[in-house]
């Protein structure tokens, strides 16, 4: 069963040094160049949840691809998001990606570079429909594994309850809400029942 874990920032703004100490050298530097305190626990958080999740407690354990993704050599497969609040990891036997964004205006930019025309046309009726696409689109860019370097404008994510060939692979989209935040998860394979589960500080500093 494909998971999804979180970490609420709210719950763990007062542990930043406790945070921080606990990771793997490189994330450690990592979470410290970021520009401003809550960007850097969004960092820790996310590498806690590596370590406790799925057991990476040395940089060395992790490959990247060429664009930056990544991976463990055997499995299983994961993706990582971040926003403002929430850090976010997702974990399964297939091929998967995730994404969360937090409420933000639309940005008729992104929506001209990045969005096809029927995805345009909905994204600009709501808040919600813009950051669904968008999530949508970044969760398959994070299973492709390509970043940016493919187009998100190549493919189409509507309707979200249809199975998509991107870029030859079939995939399905789940589609969940943390708090105000819209989370979508791009994953390979059948099945859709997909487990959340909340980490607070005592499942990963204590």
């Amino acid at each position: 069963m494909p998971q999804i874990y979180y970490c609420d920032m709210e719950k763990f703004e007062h542990l930043y040094e406790e945070c921080i100490a606990l990771l793997p050298m490189k994330r450690r530097e990592k979470a410290e160049r970021k520009i401003n305190k809550n960007a850097a626990l969004l960092s820790a958080a996310a590498g806690l949840m590596l370590k406790k999740v799925l057991g990476i407690t040395d940089d060395e354990m992790l490959c990247y691809n060429e664009h930056g993704k990544p991976f463990l050599k055997n499995g299983p497969f994961f993706s990582i998001s971040h926003s403002r609040r929430y850090a976010v990891l997702s974990v399964s036997d297939e091929p998967i990606g995730v994404d969360v964004e937090m409420n933000r205006d639309i940005d008729k930019g992104i929506i001209n570079r990045c969005f096809t025309e029927k995805e345009g046309i909905f994204a600009r009726m709501s808040t919600e429909n813009y950051l669904r696409i968008w999530t949508a689109k970044e969760a398959v860019l994070k299973l492709l594994g390509t970043g940016f370097s493919f187009s998100p404008k190549n493919f189409s994510v509507l309707p979200f309850d249809e199975e998509h060939e991107i870029n030859g692979i079939n995939m399905r989209f789940f589609v969940s809400i943390l708090g105000d935040a819209p989370l979508t998860a791009a994953y390979c394979g059948n099945n859709n029942e997909f487990e959340i589960t909340e980490l607070l500080p005592e499942d990963l500093i204590y």
